[in-house]
């Protein structure tokens, strides 16, 4: 047995629309996880686990006449009406294990003597009883129950996500980690839906769509992402895909944004001069659409879009809290950099991503404790679509 270490379970991302190119991303990921589930649901009808005998021997003669059971004995049964016709095992029932009991009226017990799959064409069963001196009347003979085993059917699609904490560097925020972006800028109309593929570790995915996608920045520190998919159908293991993850180029990283050198420009209108650190965040819900005989849905559409922040300060305005919505307008844009430096190949592109938040404050939060500084915090929301 096996356990692969982390840093031989790459994640690669790119839009399905480019797959044949191989364009895409090895995300620089400190934690991912996937998860695929399909709810199910037993195939149930009804009075499928009653038993209801109709004739002990094979059936043969009429009226009912039970035998004198014995310890150990085995007896043939034959199921139905007591009036006849047989009637089979219900197909509801996958398996019928040997040894299940089937109760009756007055404490009386029989049980199965072998594996029964029933298939529609199951009249006759061996039935064992484990005590003797007692017999079956008509009436008892039609009120046994037993619990099989049910078949079962998809209840639903499959369907998992796939969650990431990551790095951000400038190869995989513009395309498929951008909600609000197009994979195609001659797009129209302007509303992109494109799919994303992509795999973790030898694990393959096909139909992935954003769902959300959030970072925060604070002082001297690397910018940390987290993002969350939406996926569709089942997954692939394909052992061949992580074999090559060294050798591609796909593996070197860019830049890393940092808090040292990315800004905040607009919180000075909000009563904060100073930002000690601020997060944003965007959340999209999508709506799958199945048509009969497709397992995979044929559109992932986006509804409603919201794109939320917080800001932490030195202090905040009261009066933006009123009636007046026009009051509390906040246009505010992040400008994630690099350390930029001079002399290295990496980290050194300065500008990596700008992220705008136009939207209203919904909240203000005052705190001071006895061993800080009195701070302030603002959040806002913009819904976009």
């Amino acid at each position: 047995m096996k356990f692969l270490m982390y840093e031989d379970v790459p994640l690669f991302l790119g839009p399905a629309s480019k797959a044949d190119g191989n364009e895409g991303d090895f995300i620089f990921a400190a934690d991912a996880s996937i998860s695929i589930s399909q709810p199910s649901v037993p195939r149930r009808s009804i009075d499928d686990n009653k038993i209801r005998i109709c004739q002990f021997n094979n059936g043969g003669t009429y009226p009912f006449a039970s035998p004198n059971f014995t310890a150990s004995s085995s007896h043939t049964a034959c199921f139905g009406p007591t009036s006849g016709p047989p009637k089979s095992l219900s197909t509801s029932i996958y398996k019928i294990p040997k040894d299940t009991k089937i109760t009756f009226p007055g404490g009386k017990h029989l049980y199965f003597d072998h594996d029964v799959f029933p298939n529609g064409y199951d009249y006759l069963a061996r039935l064992r009883s484990e005590s003797g001196g007692w017999q079956l009347s008509e009436s008892e003979a039609q009120s046994g129950y037993f619990e099989p085993i049910f078949n079962y059917a998809a209840g639903g699609p499959a369907a998992g996500t796939l969650d990431v904490t990551f790095y951000t560097n400038t190869g995989n925020l513009p395309s498929f980690f951008n909600v609000t972006g197009m994979s195609s800028p001659t797009q129209f109309p302007p509303i992109d839906e494109d799919k994303i593929t992509g795999h973790l570790g030898d694990f393959k995915f096909s139909d992935a769509y954003l769902k959300s996608f959030k970072f925060s920045v604070s002082p001297n520190s690397i910018v940390a992402a987290s993002a969350s998919f939406d996926i569709y159908g089942a997954l692939v293991k394909d052992e061949t895909l992580s074999q090559n993850y060294y050798s591609t180029g796909l593996y070197q990283q860019k830049s890393i944004a940092h808090g040292e050198t990315s800004t905040i420009i607009g919180t000075t209108k909000l009563g904060v001069d100073h930002a000690v650190s601020f997060s944003y965040g965007i959340d999209v819900e999508r709506s799958a659409r199945y048509e009969i005989g497709n397992s995979i849905p044929t559109r992932v559409s986006k509804r409603a879009t919201t794109i939320t922040m917080s800001i932490n300060g030195n202090n905040l305005d009261p009066s933006l809290i009123t009636d007046a919505v026009d009051n509390r307008r906040a246009n505010i844009n992040i400008y994630l950099r690099d350390l930029n430096y001079d002399n290295f190949d990496e980290n050194s592109n300065g500008l990596l991503n700008v992220f705008n938040c136009s939207g209203v404050v919904e909240s203000q939060n005052l705190s001071v404790s006895s061993n800080g500084y009195l701070n302030g915090s603002i959040s806002i929301k913009q819904h976009l679509k």
